[in-house]
């Protein structure tokens, strides 16, 4: 009979494989995530073994950088049906229905003593796509399932199909399991060969301003979104960063843009004057499709923020116009005395001036020195990570 793989949330199987051929799942855990985990065998056999688990919930963001966010998953699902040959019946389901069906079904209901060999359709449909609350949505499927529409569901991307799955809030805290115990056992793969890092060509390369502005996103990344920390990797220059300054990062992109880079990049720039202009600048370029321009976020805390400057002392709307990244850090931490921003140049083409954190320097020394504490306030730092993740997200179909 050979030796199963499957990849199942809950009971139900959302892919499978056999002996050496099997999908390798690795980008959706962690090494750490090796747990005791149940196996179900036939004639209601339950045994507990070593696999890959990890709850739902925490998959979520790794699918979307492998590109399945919901937009992602609505174009795989075109793809899909694109790839249908002319002389198959239609598969008259949209996405939009089959989101919603999926959604409605009861993964409590899967069972696996029902499972028998003389079913005609797949484990997927005889469960999912049969089910009532399925098909009350997906009216399409009233009629009945055919093995023509079996086969199509059935060969949909299984991370399409666990994305869906997780628009019901009732799933999230369900494992995700990744059973691969059977296959090592039976000398099909070896126990240190069966976990691979994340491919290179799934991560992101972060480009910022200045060294400081990556150090400190570096430092923050495992500890405000850890889940996803092994996606991104940071140039790793203390001296001499090619890319200081606004211009210089300007004409890096313009490079890529120039020979279509196919790496996947993620620019980020400042939230004030400068970087306004360069966003705009840029969003006029052809960039490459992997590469994604990123300005740092609207921050509450900065609509009504002290400024010093030509006219004195204010209280402004500084978003757009000086919020960098150390405006992002607990400046709680940092020197004595008022914070403010104070105005420098003027930039005639924005009619508008550029501004900076007094003493953002300070800032960022006292984020190094006190990150690992317990009473710093990193929320600023993950509400920034969760930004920067939904605009890797958009896109990450390659």
């Amino acid at each position: 009979m050979g030796s199963m793989v499957t990849l199942r949330l809950g009971r139900l199987e959302v892919d499978w494989g056999k002996n050496a051929f099997f999908r390798n799942h690795s980008g959706l855990f962690d090494k750490a995530d090796l747990a005791d985990a149940e196996y179900y065998y036939a004639d209601d056999e339950v045994v507990r073994l070593p696999a890959y688990v990890r709850k739902l919930s925490r998959v979520i963001p790794r699918l979307e950088l492998l590109g399945f966010s919901l937009d992602g998953c609505r174009t795989a699902y075109a793809e899909a049906l694109r790839r249908v040959q002319n002389y198959y019946p239609k598969v008259n389901i949209d996405f939009d229905a089959f989101r919603q069906a999926l959604c409605a079904i009861d993964l409590n209901r899967i069972r696996n003593d029902e499972y028998d060999g003389d079913f005609d359709l797949s484990v997927f449909a005889k469960y999912v796509l049969s089910d009532p609350k399925f098909k009350r949505v997906a009216h399409a499927l009233s009629g009945g399932m055919t093995h023509d529409d079996s086969t199509f569901f059935d060969n949909l991307d299984p991370y399409l199909v666990l994305r869906l799955l997780s628009e019901n809030p009732a799933n999230l805290e369900r494992d995700l399991v990744w059973g691969v115990h059977d296959v090592i056992t039976g000398g099909w793969v070896e126990n240190d060969e069966v976990f691979e890092p994340l491919a290179d060509q799934s991560k992101f390369l972060v480009v910022t301003e200045g060294s400081s502005d990556s150090n400190i996103l570096k430092t923050a990344l495992p500890l405000v979104a850890p889940d996803v920390a092994d996606f991104f990797s940071f140039v790793d220059m203390k001296d001499n960063y090619p890319f200081a300054g606004t211009g210089n990062l300007v004409n890096f992109c313009k490079g890529l843009a120039a020979i279509s880079a196919q790496n996947k990049i993620v620019v980020i720039l400042d939230n004030d004057t400068a970087g306004q202009e360069a966003l705009q600048g840029l969003q006029n370029l052809k960039l490459p499709r992997s590469m994604r321009t990123v300005s740092l976020p609207y921050l509450e805390a900065f609509s009504r923020f002290p400024t010093l400057g030509p006219s004195g002392e204010a209280v402004e709307d500084v978003n757009g116009r000086a919020v960098s990244i150390e405006c992002f850090l607990d400046l709680a931490f940092g020197p004595c005395g008022p914070r403010a921003i104070r105005w420098t140049g003027f930039n005639p083409r924005r009619q508008t001036y550029q501004g900076e954190l007094i003493a953002k320097e300070r800032y960022a020394v006292a984020f190094f020195k006190n990150v690992n504490t317990a009473n710093y306030d990193l929320s600023k730092l993950r509400f920034l990570w969760g930004h920067i993740l939904q605009a890797c997200a958009a896109e990450a179909i390659p």
